[in-house]
């Protein structure tokens, strides 16, 4: 039976390590790893790992597990191929700090060995087990804790528009960014004193965390979207006023300009109000997919509903009503007709004929048809919720899933990596071990330079 070597480098930087450390300016989770992989890769852990080699006929193997484990997430931050990643162990300080091969002048391991390691991770499913450490390790550094699971659906590989932000978040994120670089000159922390220079510029809205979450409006009442739209070149102009007046401030101002870039692509300022123009990316959802289809009971789903289709001022859909329960479509008349879901409605053409409200319902001589989506009952629930501001407030924590699929679409890329839709799962659970990662050590509570005992 092979019994891979229990790795113990030393936690305790060396002053070669800490001069490399000093001297990591960008990409510090190189410098995070170093300083956590002790934690992180724990004896019990590395005793985990080491199951994936328990049916090697070859005998002992002289690398430790755990040191290939760090090889495979630094490979899926830069984005390197296994030549490359040989290549770093012997040319990269960084790579050296983080596996403890400082000034080696042979690799520490073959392409072979690291290769093969990631088809055992494969095999024994520990990939998985590698993002539950990294959960693991946040719980205990306060990053971010268990609770109940929420999928979110990524449409970003069929729909590239899907990680693009919206005109008003695009602008807002800019915006503060400019607020945030005086807050800077005036000796305040970026992200504590945005809020102190909004007051400032009399733009209190700047400080929210999002622009479109300060304005509360709801994105299918198109008169709410139209005044959340229209308060946005407001905004800009009492920041660029702001900001003209802080002499010298030429980084914000640049910001200002990207502002007012996205405001002259996106908003039509040449009518009697301000609107989107026509071409802005459509909200999207996703309740066609089987995960949402073949739910159960206790998942409730958030996304954006489709907007119900413009009638001409005539009744629209959501003005008829819907008995699930009963299967009875109720026209605004009090006419009703039975229904089912993925089917269209065609109300009686004389019943229309003779119906005092045909002229706000319908032209056609035929009668009034109304389709109804095979999820009908789910963009019902959807389209409620959206209508209150618990509910827009629960939708708005999409956001933060929004980001985290940014980043990890920025170190995995549009192309899969590997053939096989196992190794890419692979290598999308190294990338969200990343930005795990990331996270962790972005936390007040995480400082790199305090060493664990």
């Amino acid at each position: 039976m092979v019994r891979p070597v229990v790795w113990r480098p030393p936690a305790e930087p060396s002053p070669a390590e800490l001069a490399v450390i000093k001297a990591v300016r960008r990409a510090r989770l190189f410098v995070f790893l170093r300083l956590h992989r002790h934690e992180l890769f724990d004896e019990p852990f590395q005793a985990e790992l080491a199951w994936a080699y328990v049916d090697s006929p070859k005998g002992q193997s002289p690398v430790p597990p755990a040191r290939l484990a760090l090889a495979t997430i630094l490979q899926a931050c830069t984005g390197v191929s296994d030549d490359e990643v040989i290549e770093a162990t012997v040319m990269d300080r960084r790579w050296q700090l983080v596996l403890d091969c400082m000034n080696a002048e042979e690799p520490p391991f073959s392409k072979g060995t690291l290769a093969g390691f990631r088809k055992r991770l494969i095999e024994k499913n520990l990939d998985r087990r590698l993002i539950e450490r990294t959960v693991e390790l946040a719980a205990r550094t306060g990053g971010f804790g268990a609770r109940a699971l929420r999928a979110a659906l990524d449409s970003s590989p069929l729909r590239g528009a899907g990680r693009v932000e919206d005109t008003l978040n695009l602008m807002g994120h800019a915006l503060r960014k400019a607020l945030g670089v005086i807050a800077v000159l005036q000796g305040r922390g970026q992200a504590a004193g945005t809020a102190i220079v909004a007051a400032q510029a009399g733009v209190p809205q700047l400080a929210a965390s999002s622009l479109k979450a300060a304005l509360d409006a709801d994105r299918d009442d198109l008169a709410a979207r139209d005044h959340a739209v229209a308060e946005v070149p407001g905004l800009l102009d009492r920041v660029d006023a702001f900001v003209a007046g802080q002499a010298g401030d030429e980084a914000a101002a640049a910001v200002v300009a990207t502002a007012r870039q996205v405001r002259d692509q996106d908003i039509d300022l040449t009518g009697p109000a301000p609107a989107l123009r026509r071409g802005v990316a459509k909200d999207r959802a996703c309740p066609s997919s089987a995960l949402v289809r073949d739910r159960g009971p206790d998942l409730a789903i958030f996304c954006k509903a489709w907007r119900v289709r413009n009638t001409g001022g005539r009744f629209a859909k959501d003005q008829f009503t819907l008995d699930f329960a009963a299967g009875q479509l109720t026209c605004p008349a009090g006419v009703s007709m039975p229904f089912e879901p993925g089917r269209t409605v065609c109300f009686p053409a004389g019943t229309c004929a003779a119906c005092p409200l045909q002229a706000r319902c319908t032209t056609s001589s035929n009668g009034r048809s109304v389709s109804i989506h095979p999820d009908e009952a789910l963009l019902a629930e959807l389209r409620r919720r959206q209508q209150s501001p618990d509910g827009r407030a629960k939708l708005r924590e999409r956001v933060a899933v929004e980001h985290a699929l940014a980043h990890v679409g920025h170190w995995q890329g549009r192309r899969a990596r590997y053939r096989g839709t196992r190794k890419n799962l692979f290598d999308l659970r190294r990338v969200a071990v990343v930005h795990n990662l990331h996270v962790i050590a972005r936390q007040p509570t995480t400082d790199s330079y305090q060493f664990a005992a």
